[in-house]
């Protein structure tokens, strides 16, 4: 990163689908560790005003994804100062083309796949700007629980101890809720995503404490699908005692309304370590839930024919345009 960024007052992540994830754990990290503010935007226009000292960062794993494509045209007509995570594409091009600073993914893989390479050089960049503050020895940390987590969530570790395959019972044909707040609020996001893509499963996520000033009205009433619902409490260790009293109440309405629910606390560590524990957990969890299924999580049929429809749409008004100036 060139030095003359360190006094970045803001960081905005433009991207969408599996690319923004990693935009919304790093926001996450960067809030708890008290940096410049880390704003992530899912859509084709940018919603604020970008000065000569906010750092744009477009993260595009194919390189191709048009709303990102879109937003990166749009921060090159402003004053701010921009960069790439990308695989390639036409992003990749284009960071090339306006000399623009531009980081590469090397790792052949679905997008959602590649969340912890787009996110450890997120926040290799905020490190290099000062603002935030990523050791070596929390790198290590969080590898060495990560292969601990991964050693009793794996394939040939039986249902018995093994704690992803058994929640992924329970939420078999299940339409599951996902709750997190704070560090776990992209993780929340993340979790919803992964039941989405990998287990084609109905799910939603919201935000704690935001949905105690909304959702919980809805508890006491009669779910149209009763007995069809499970809700899924992410919850980070260390909270403060605000923070812990939010989420117990959480806890506490959801079971005097007789809602089904599994409370999922973090263990003991670095805020990354936490995260990317969690997050993993998720992973295996939407992966044992498309097996009990019979779905092959890899594809995404629906997905695809969305770009597709996209890009049909987009050749023709290109062709209606091109008609109109003849």
């Amino acid at each position: 990163m060139p030095e003359g960024w360190a006094d970045s007052d803001k960081v905005v992540i433009g991207g969408v689908g599996g690319s923004a994830i990693a935009g919304d754990l790093a926001s996450g990290l960067a809030a708890a560790g008290g940096s410049v503010p880390v704003l992530v935007v899912r859509d084709m226009a940018l919603p604020h005003y970008m000065s000569e000292r906010t750092l744009f960062i477009a993260c595009s794993y194919s390189g191709n994804t048009t709303e990102t494509l879109s937003l990166w045209d749009q921060v090159r007509k402003s004053p701010a100062r921009a960069a790439a995570i990308t695989g390639g594409g036409a992003l990749a091009a284009k960071a090339q083309r306006d000399a623009a600073a531009l980081l590469t993914i090397d790792a052949p893989m679905e997008p959602r796949s590649a969340v912890g390479y787009n996110l450890m050089l997120l926040l290799g960049v905020l490190e290099r700007l000062g603002s935030f503050p990523l050791t070596e020895a929390d790198v290590e940390l969080t590898a060495d629980s990560l292969c601990r987590k991964i050693a009793v969530l794996k394939e040939d570790v039986p249902t018995a101890g093994n704690p992803a395959k058994q929640l992924a019972m329970g939420l078999r044909d299940r339409l599951i809720l996902v709750y997190g707040g704070g560090l776990f609020e992209g993780v929340a996001r993340r979790w919803k995503s992964q039941f989405n893509e990998n287990a084609k499963a109905w799910a939603y996520f919201e935000t704690v404490p935001e949905m105690l000033h909304n959702s919980v009205e809805a508890f006491p009433t009669p779910f149209p699908m009763e007995g069809q619902a499970v809700t899924l409490l992410l919850e980070p260790h260390g909270l403060d005692r605000g923070q812990q009293q939010r989420y117990a109440v959480v806890a506490q309405l959801l079971g005097r309304n007789n809602i089904p629910y599994h409370r999922l606390q973090a263990d003991e560590g670095p805020a990354l370590s936490q995260l990317m524990n969690m997050l993993v957990l998720g992973d295996y969890v939407s992966y044992y839930l498309a097996l009990l299924q019979g779905i092959d999580p890899s594809p995404n049929p629906s997905i695809d024919e969305a770009k597709k429809l996209l890009s049909a749409d987009h050749a023709a008004e290109a062709g209606r345009q091109q008609t109109n100036l003849q």
